[in-house]
């Protein structure tokens, strides 16, 4: 086995989910590709890689680490990150450096006394020591707990938390237990707090850490599936990979306490976080009480109102648009679904419309879960929309909903639109603080993606629990879509092959293998460019990022189709990505404060390097349709090329232009509702790249049993109780 010790320089690759990275690490007076698993890495401290050498097909000689080790600090280097960190904004390594070769190992305590110790050190200024001294004085924590916490991985701004929750009693915590921060501290997870442990002593078996992992566990195989639950036998074989060995006959012991304790909880074998079963349990509640009111009357001037609607918009509404319309007039709770141009949208503004004369007093919430879905529900409707984190306002720092059951909102009634993406955790987010809502309205297309984060809320609503709606017939001037007529092929799986999309002005199949996937999307954009379309009316989709095909490589490519190099534009350069002025850039993170929401995409617009302009960082400027966003290294992971996206990302969507591609490596994700959400993003025209047999086998693979929820069981046991136990 190899051994390397050396400082990571550079950052190509990490993955939250699995902590692998692809990263330079600097080796004496040389620089090493290595890869690997690595929790809470640091470009300061130094680490000892072991491992071999392994060539990679593609980026070639790489070096494949199977265990590492921090090396231990000296007070120096700590506190140069000390000081360079984001509590004493403007002063950088270099400063720092200076301020600790100056001063020695007790300047903190030199500074807090007279300010006049800092003139000796080069480049400093009155404002600057003004401001080190501020910090000092004011920073009521102790140095040496920050010390700990900054070479552990935790962030400034959660240490400032961490104190501010435990003061004088943190180091007692630290050493007693630290995996009681993850259920004290928001933004706190077990990987932070994992690494932290490990260097006050814990042993990977102590069962301080083993309940705290196996909550973790838990947490993390119901987001990875999207179910709300997991069974034993799933714990077990996913804490193999993180204990090497440990006693399964602990684990009965273990889970009795942590659901004594309210951590978990278990119910005829199927194992929850406390998080996931409550909020399957509130849905339930709120949902099964507002279904079962008896308290809503029909208003009798409704097809009076409706007749004066037809005529106004020179309009008149099938039988069963007219049918969806009362439908929801009559009931507290309706869902309306259909595929693309079944008339969702005329349906809505009808009924908000109609439901606004009759009801001049109440108010109503237009909501969808996206930013992109939202402006879109605003520019169908003239009414507008906002995302249901926006309604509750969320505070990211804090991961908190200012709106809950002690804050309530004031509207009456909650129109809902891409329903299918709701997540359980956010819907029951939602009914928590609609104390005074008397009307829910959820508009959606279940045929397509159910949403990233646990539930499948659209669907088990659906499911006798909920009037629902559905719209088949096609409407309006898209009757005679091959987009829509696609659509609703597929859903009805009457597709054998692709040769009959040569019927249809608007969907084209061009067939290919991997390697001229680029040639083709490429020629394509181009095409589309020239005839006068723009990067936001073009889209192209992936199902994966990497491979012949993938979203990573497209990128690469469409950079250079949409936004070619030249002399004068400023790019930079973050991992193996270039960033150019005029770049399409996605969010890939909500930043409430921003009103900017994952999935939405703006253009990179300035680009502003540290010693050129009068920033304190790099910064990068996205413009989000008017809304500037500043990005600075401890954002640029939040980012990434838009040119081609994932089919996940896209939903709530819609685009002039679809070129989706679909290859044989793409067998993961060969299923019908991930092709069917991305060709129904379409509005105009859809290109299908790709292998043919690929596309066929997706649409007639319906399968998908990794997502599990009980939702429908918990409205069952709920039924005899008060949806408003939990409110106060």
């Amino acid at each position: 086995m190899i051994e390397f010790t050396g400082k990571i320089q550079s950052v190509r690759f990490y993955s939250e989910a699995t902590c692998y990275i692809v990263c330079v690490v600097k080796v004496e007076d040389k620089e090493i590709i290595m890869t690997g698993n690595i929790a809470n890495y640091t470009d300061y401290d130094t680490y000892v890689f072991r491992g071999e050498y392994t060539t990679h097909p593609k980026y070639g000689q790489q070096f494949a680490f199977s265990e590492y080790e921090v090396l231990a600090t000296s007070e120096k280097e700590d506190l140069v990150h000390f000081f360079s960190s984001s509590l004493f904004p403007g002063i950088g390594k270099i400063m720092g450096q200076a301020i600790v070769d100056t001063l020695g190992e007790n300047c903190v305590e030199l500074i807090k006394e007279d300010i006049k110790v800092l003139d000796s050190v080069d480049s400093m200024n009155d404002l600057k020591a003004q401001m080190i001294q501020k910090v000092l004085l004011e920073q009521q924590n102790d140095y040496e707990v920050m010390r700990f916490f900054m070479k552990s991985g935790v962030s400034v701004k959660n240490i400032g938390v961490i104190q501010s929750f435990y003061k004088e009693k943190t180091l007692q915590i630290l050493e007693n237990n630290p995996y009681q921060l993850i259920d004290d501290i928001e933004g706190i997870g077990f990987k932070t707090i994992d690494q932290l442990a490990y260097k006050v002593g814990i042993a990977f078996d102590d069962q301080r850490r083993v309940k705290a992992l196996i909550v973790h566990v838990i947490k993390e195989l119901c987001f990875k599936t999207g179910s709300t639950y997991v069974t034993l036998s799933m714990i077990q074989k996913e804490l193999v990979r993180f204990l090497t060995a440990f006693d399964f006959q602990l684990m009965d012991e273990y889970l009795l306490e942590l659901i004594e304790n309210g951590k978990i909880v278990e119910k005829q074998g199927k194992y929850y976080e406390y998080a996931l079963y409550d909020a399957e349990c509130t849905i339930a509640k709120f949902i099964g009480d507002l279904v079962s009111r008896n308290d809503l009357y029909y208003n009798d001037e409704a097809p009076e109102y409706l007749e004066m609607l037809e005529k106004q918009n020179e309009i008149e509404y099938a039988v069963k648009q007219k049918e969806a319309i009362y439908a929801f007039l009559q009931s507290p709770a309706m869902i309306l679904t259909g595929g693309p141009g079944t008339g969702k949208s005329t349906i809505v503004k009808a009924i908000i419309e109609i439901y606004k004369k009759l009801y001049p007093n109440h108010s109503v919430a237009l909501l969808a879960p996206t930013g992109k879905a939202a402006k879109r529900l605003s520019e169908l409707t003239n009414i507008e929309a906002q995302t249901i984190h926006r309604l509750l306002k969320w505070d990211l720092d804090a991961n908190k909903f200012g709106m809950n059951q002690k804050n309530p909102i004031s509207q009456h009634v909650l129109i809902i639109d891409e329903a299918s993406m709701v997540d359980c955790l956010l819907l029951a987010n939602l009914l928590k603080a609609s104390k005074h809502v008397i009307k829910i309205l959820f508009i959606g297309d279940f045929h397509q993606l159910p949403s990233v984060s646990p539930g499948n809320v659209l669907h088990d609503l659906m499911d006798g629990i909920v009037p629902t709606v559905y719209l088949e017939e096609i409407f309006r001037q898209e009757s005679g879509s091959g987009i829509v007529d696609l659509c609703d092929q597929i859903i009805h799986q009457d597709i054998r092959d692709l040769s009959f999309t040569k019927e249809y002005k608007d969907v084209h199949f061009y067939p290919c293998i991997g390697s001229d996937v680029v040639h083709n999307v490429s020629f394509l954009v181009e095409k589309a460019m020239e005839q006068g379309y723009s990067m936001h009316e073009i889209q192209v989709l992936s199902p994966m990022y990497q491979g012949d095909g993938g979203i990573n490589e497209l990128n690469k490519v469409l950079q250079d189709v949409m936004n070619p190099c030249d002399d004068w534009s400023a790019s930079y350069q973050v991992g193996s990505r270039t960033y150019r002025v005029g770049d399409k850039i996605l969010q890939l993170k909500n930043r409430p404060d921003d009103d900017v929401y994952n999935g939405d995409i703006g253009i990179l617009t300035q680009i502003m390097k540290k010693g050129e302009y009068e920033v304190k960082q790099d910064t990068l400027v996205v413009d989000f349709e008017g809304r500037l966003v500043t990005y600075t290294s401890n954002d640029f992971a939040t980012i990434s090329h838009a040119y081609c996206m994932s089919i996940h990302k896209s939903q709530g969507s819609e685009f002039k232009i679809v070129i989706l591609v679909l290859l044989s490596n793409h067998y993961i994700m060969l299923k019908r509702n991930i092709v069917y959400t991305a060709i129904s993003r379409a509005k105009n025209h859809l290109f299908l790249l790709g292998e043919e047999k690929s596309y066929i086998r997706a649409i007639h693979n319906i399968h998908d049993n990794a997502r599990v929820t009980t939702l429908k069981e918990q409205f069952e046991v709920s039924c005899s109780s008060s949806p408003y136990d939990f409110m106060d």
